[in-house]
């Protein structure tokens, strides 16, 4: 048998991930099955088995790319220099997911909730999810600190709390871009303008 080339490799493995992606967000992560992956990448049960042992390879494999897509698109927000304010952090954020989620044929913030639910019953995608949330909200604490020391932010707020609070919005626009489908950046930035904002005397 030929050897296979990386980047004929690549091609395949991301061709199947791409299929896989449009069964889960039609059928669901769990409800999905391996006959479905292959009808939708229109390749063979010799081929698919060539690259992915099965579906939990295929699932961690997809959730695992995507995550780390994601966080790659993220940290130059987080690292910009300029970001002064943490509802315009949330702005930011926010909407380079809902752009990062929608694809062609589906939208990754409802397959995220499948993800969630199929985290709790695979190991392997619980741990490579809480690792990738856990090392998302160190970077947001590593931003708080950032503001606290330039005097943006209460220096006595810890600085783990508050990253706490903002991966919790992170979360909640995602799961309200995926049930109720209306989910703003802007009005998420308004909105946390307005809760910081001193009441009127």
């Amino acid at each position: 048998m030929p050897k296979i080339s990386d980047e004929h490799r690549a091609a395949r493995q991301a061709q199947i991930l791409d299929a896989a992606w449009r069964c889960f967000y039609r059928q669901g992560v769990q409800a999905t099955t391996m006959e479905q992956i292959m009808a939708e990448s229109g390749l063979s049960a010799s081929a698919m088995y060539r690259y992915f042992a099965g579906k939990d390879d295929i699932i961690v494999a997809a959730i695992g790319s995507s995550l780390s897509r994601l966080g790659q698109l993220l940290e130059p927000i987080l690292e910009a220099p300029q970001q002064r304010s943490v509802p315009a952090l949330l702005q930011q954020v926010t909407a380079a997911i809902q752009s990062f989620s929608e694809r062609p044929g589906f939208n990754l913030c409802r397959i995220a909730l499948h993800g969630w639910s199929e985290a709790q019953r695979n190991e392997r995608l619980r741990g490579l999810m809480r690792d990738f949330y856990a090392a998302f909200r160190d970077r947001l604490a590593d931003r708080v600190r950032r503001w606290q020391a330039e005097g943006a932010l209460d220096a006595g707020a810890p600085p783990q709390d508050v990253a706490q609070t903002l991966l919790s919005l992170i979360v909640g626009f995602v799961v309200q871009s995926a049930i109720v489908h209306d989910a703003d950046p802007a009005a998420h930035e308004r909105g946390l303008l307005a809760l910081c904002a001193p009441p009127p005397a």
